[in-house]
């Protein structure tokens, strides 16, 4: 009995865990983010992207700007199209709410789930 109420407890537990998203190396937390943040598409040169994420920081001189998705370590994430960002961003607990055309670029407005 005790084996079951161990396991459910932390199978709970695994429910309100949520997925860890960096930018530049910043965790994105409920403490510097909010409820939405804004995902632009960069395209290089060899047909992957990146996807720069503005949710609201400040300006910081050590950051250069154009700050992109990375890993904990502050690599850049690469992507194989913008579905597959866009996948990844609501993997990790986020989902589009809106798209917009600024020039020839497209933006994402994305909410918390």
């Amino acid at each position: 009995m005790k084996k079951v109420i161990f396991l459910l407890f932390f199978l709970a537990q695994s429910l309100f865990a949520s997925a860890q998203l960096f930018v530049e190396g910043t965790e994105l937390t409920l403490l510097n983010t909010s409820a939405y943040l804004e995902a632009s598409p960069l395209r290089r040169t060899d047909g992957t992207y990146h996807f720069q994420i503005d949710y609201g920081q400040k300006p910081d001189s050590k950051t250069k700007p154009g700050e992109c998705l990375t890993d904990n370590k502050a690599r850049r994430f690469e992507f194989r199209s913008t579905v597959d960002g866009l996948n990844f961003l609501f993997e990790h607990g986020w989902e589009v709410v809106l798209t917009s055309d600024v020039g020839d670029m497209r933006r994402f407005l994305l909410k918390r789930r």
